[in-house]
C-alpha cells in the first residue's frame, strides 16, 4: 500500500464529500444542517488547504489546513495559530495510517508557515482521532472548548514554536 498525501483536486471534492459524511455519521448518524457544510469543499479549498489521502488512486481520507486566522474556518483568533478540521478516513480504508499522515502534513505545514501552535476542536467520541492527536504532541487545549445546543467540542493544541 503506497499512501499519497497531497492538495486535493477538483475530481477528489465529490469522494471527498461522501467519505467525510460516512466518516462523521459513524460518530453521530444525524449530521443535520452540517452534512451541507462537510459536502461543501469547494467551499472550503476557497479558503484553506484541502488536503486528500489516496491508495492507488483512491481517496481515503482528507483534512482541511486553516494556515491562516483571518479564514472563516479558523478556529482560533489568534494570527499565530494555524487550525486542522474535518478530519475524516473512509470507514472502510481506517487503521491504514491515512488519519495520521494528514495530521502529520498538517504539522508539516504549519511549521513552513511558521505558527506558533496547530489547533483544532473534535468531538468527545472521535477516540480515534483522540489517539491520533496524542500520538503526535497534542494535548487537551480546554480554552478552546466550544458547547453547541447539538454538540460539544473538545479543543487540542501542538505547541510548535515558542
Amino acid at each position: 500500500m503506497d499512501l499519497l498525501v497531497r492538495e486535493a483536486r477538483p475530481a477528489d471534492y465529490p469522494a471527498i464529500a461522501d467519505l467525510t459524511v460516512d466518516a462523521y455519521r459513524t460518530i453521530d448518524p444525524d449530521l443535520g444542517s452540517y452534512e451541507s457544510r462537510m459536502r461543501d469543499v469547494a467551499g472550503r479549498a476557497a479558503v484553506a488547504t484541502v488536503l486528500a489521502a489516496s491508495v492507488d488512486g483512491r481517496v481515503i481520507g482528507t483534512v482541511t489546513y486553516v494556515g491562516d486566522a483571518s479564514s472563516p474556518l479558523s478556529e482560533s483568533e489568534d494570527p499565530a495559530d494555524a487550525g486542522v478540521r474535518l478530519l475524516a478516513v473512509a470507514p472502510d480504508a481506517m487503521g491504514r495510517g491515512a488519519g495520521t499522515a494528514l495530521v502529520e502534513r498538517c504539522i508539516e505545514l504549519a511549521h513552513a508557515h511558521g505558527r506558533r501552535r496547530l489547533v483544532l476542536l473534535t468531538r468527545p467520541a472521535m477516540h480515534a482521532a483522540h489517539a491520533i492527536y496524542a500520538r503526535l504532541g497534542f494535548s487537551r487545549a480546554p480554552e478552546l472548548d466550544e458547547h453547541w445546543e447539538e454538540a460539544t467540542l473538545l479543543g487540542y493544541a501542538k505547541v510548535l514554536h515558542s
